[in-house]
C-alpha cells in the first residue's frame, strides 16, 4: 500500500478530476478493445456520455449512492461510484485508476470501500457490469466475492457477448 494515499468521498472540487478519469476510462476501453472499440461508442454515445458526466454528483449523491476516490500525493487518481437499483441493490459503476495510480492496491481498496458503504447503507447485494476483456477488473471482482449472473438489465443484443454480469451478497 502507498503510504501517501488515501481512499475518501469525493467532494464538489473533485468533479473535474473525476470526469477526466471517466474520460481516460472510455480511451482505456477503446484501445483495450481494438478491432472492436466500436462496443465503446456503442455502449456510451457521445450525447449520452456528456449527459452521464454532467449528472454524476446527482445520480450517485448520498444517501443511495456515492462516489468515492483515491488520492495519491493529494492528487484524484481513481474513482468508483455507486448507484440505487431498487431498495435492496445497488450498483458499483464506472471503477478506473489512472496509470499514475496503479499496481497500488487503490482499486481493490476503492472497491472494497464501496462495498462497505454500500453494506452499511443498508443494501444487501450489488451489482456490476464490466467488459468481457477487463482481466484485472474481473478477477479483483472475483476476488472480492463477486459472482457471475444473468443480465440484470437488458444491453442491446450486439454487445451482449462483450458485457459480464456479476453479484456480491452483502454483509448486513
Amino acid at each position: 500500500m502507498e503510504p501517501n494515499s488515501e481512499i475518501g468521498s469525493a467532494g464538489p472540487h473533485d468533479f473535474p478530476a473525476i470526469r477526466a478519469l471517466c474520460n481516460g476510462f472510455l480511451d482505456w476501453c477503446r484501445s483495450r478493445y481494438g478491432e472492436n472499440a466500436w462496443f465503446v461508442d456503442r455502449y456510451y454515445t457521445p450525447e449520452q456520455w456528456a449527459a452521464l458526466l454532467e449528472s454524476l454528483p446527482r445520480i450517485h449523491s448520498a444517501p443511495e449512492g456515492e462516489i468515492l476516490v483515491a488520492r495519491l500525493n493529494g492528487k484524484v487518481v481513481g474513482c468508483v461510484m455507486m448507484q440505487r437499483i431498487d431498495e435492496h441493490t445497488c450498483e458499483m459503476k464506472r471503477m478506473f485508476i489512472n496509470p499514475e495510480g496503479r499496481g497500488l492496491g487503490l482499486g481493490r481498496r476503492l472497491a472494497a470501500g464501496i462495498v462497505r458503504v454500500a453494506a452499511e447503507r443498508g443494501y444487501t447485494a450489488m451489482r456490476l457490469d464490466t467488459g468481457r476483456n477487463h482481466n484485472e477488473a474481473l478477477s479483483l471482482y472475483r476476488s472480492l466475492g463477486f459472482k457471475e449472473i444473468a443480465p440484470y438489465y437488458k444491453p442491446p443484443p450486439e454487445l451482449r457477448n462483450h458485457l459480464v454480469f456479476m453479484e456480491a451478497k452483502l454483509a448486513g
